[in-house]
C-alpha cells in the first residue's frame, strides 16, 4: 500500500492510455531533487518502508533508480529487470522480503 505519492501527476490515465511524455513523468516538470541526468520522481512510504524513486539517464539507456531512505541503500533497474519483476510469481516476490532485518523470519 502506498501512503505518499509525492507528485500525482505521475499517475496514469483513468482509461489505462498512455500519452508521450507522461510514462515515467517524462517531459514532465521535475519533482524534488534533479541532478544531471537524474530526476527525483516520487518518494513511497508505508509503516514498513520508504523509498525514494527517481529516473537515471546517465547509462546507456533509461533506468529507474530506487533508493531506500533509510540505509541509503539503492538499486538501478533496467526495462528488462523491470519486466521481470512483472512477471514474477508470488512465491519470488515473497522470497525478496527475506533480505536484511527479515532474512531469518522463514515460514
Amino acid at each position: 500500500m502506498v501512503d505518499k505519492l509525492v507528485d500525482p501527476r505521475l499517475s496514469a490515465p483513468p482509461n489505462g492510455s498512455t500519452r508521450p511524455g507522461h510514462a515515467l513523468g517524462v517531459g514532465a516538470s521535475g519533482y524534488g531533487r534533479s541532478e544531471k541526468g537524474r530526476r527525483e520522481l516520487a518518494e513511497l512510504r508505508n509503516e514498513f518502508a520508504a523509498v525514494r524513486i527517481a529516473l537515471d539517464v546517465r547509462g546507456n539507456g533509461p533506468r529507474l533508480l530506487a533508493q531506500d531512505t533509510e540505509s541509503g541503500a539503492e538499486i538501478l533497474l533496467s526495462p528488462l529487470e523491470l519486466a521481470s519483476l512483472c512477471l514474477a510469481s508470488p512465491e519470488d516476490r515473497l522470497n525478496w522480503l527475506r533480505v536484511g532485518h527479515y532474512q531469518d523470519e522463514r515460514s
